[in-house]
């Protein structure tokens, strides 16, 4: 894969932050950023596999929740 042509203008940036970053090269900006989209789109991906499980799932485990919570654990209260 070849070099990614941009603007002069992104060009400024990718270096600016990678004196901000401590980075040597724009491709370690680059790279970065990459790993950086990456966990975003996992933590989003995450995110709506609960949302869907709940929405699926949620009121059984609040129901087995509630029965267990009344199934009578003993309890030291002396």
């Amino acid at each position: 894969m070849g070099a990614i042509a941009v603007s002069a203008t992104d060009e400024r940036r990718i270096e600016r932050l990678a004196k901000r970053l401590g980075l040597r090269s724009k491709a370690g900006v680059v790279r970065l950023a990459v790993d950086e989209l990456e966990r975003r789109v996992a933590r989003d991906e995450m995110g709506t596999a609960i949302r869907e499980y709940v929405r699926k799932y949620g009121r059984l485990d609040r129901r087995e929740n509630a029965l267990l919570g009344t199934a009578g654990v003993a309890r030291g209260d002396a």
